[in-house]
């Protein structure tokens, strides 16, 4: 009986990247506004609709704390799966609660080859009919069940994870 495990984290450069530069982006047009108002008395928003300087900093805490939030999803994500003789296991904190595909309830599962971008608009919890759960790479655990729904779980190592779905009777494309 061949068994594959395999957690999948975001903490790639990008991931982090892009909410830090949209906050200090945010940050520099605030503190611009901010010095502005403070030294030249230009009012804070659009004529007629200025903003008071609390409302203005509240605003700013607000987003500041938004953009945490943001960056802090993105580090905790995580994709764990494992195939054992009990079935599919996979969980995504703090999107998906575990969940385990039983054999019995397995009509098919195998590893393919997909196109984040292309089919399902990118990495992460992804579909509205067909889901995907991915965070990285171009390799999954195709998984059709008796009741036709179908889940793609990304993986990195495809030869271990098709070693482990022929184990326990998969790894066949119908």
């Amino acid at each position: 009986m061949t068994t594959f495990s395999e957690t999948q984290h975001t903490q790639k450069p990008l991931f982090i990247a892009i909410p830090i530069v949209l906050w200090l982006t945010f940050m520099v047009f605030a503190v611009i506004e901010l010095y502005n108002y403070l030294h030249f008395g230009i009012p804070l928003g659009d004529k007629g609709e200025e903003i008071p300087l609390g409302g203005f900093i509240g605003i700013m805490i607000l987003l500041s704390l938004v953009f945490a939030f943001f960056l802090f999803m993105v580090l905790r994500l995580q994709l764990k799966i494992s195939i054992s003789e009990s079935g599919i296991y996979f969980e995504m904190p703090p999107f998906k609660k575990p969940a385990t595909f039983k054999p019995e309830e397995i009509e098919s599962a195998f590893v393919r080859k997909y196109y984040p971008i292309r089919q399902y608009g990118g990495w992460g919890w992804r579909g509205i009919k067909d889901k995907a759960y991915n965070v990285s790479g171009r390799w999954g655990i195709q998984i059709v069940l008796k009741n036709k729904k179908r889940i793609l779980l990304g993986i990195q190592n495809h030869e271990d994870a098709a070693r482990a779905l022929e184990s326990i009777g998969f790894n066949k494309q119908l």
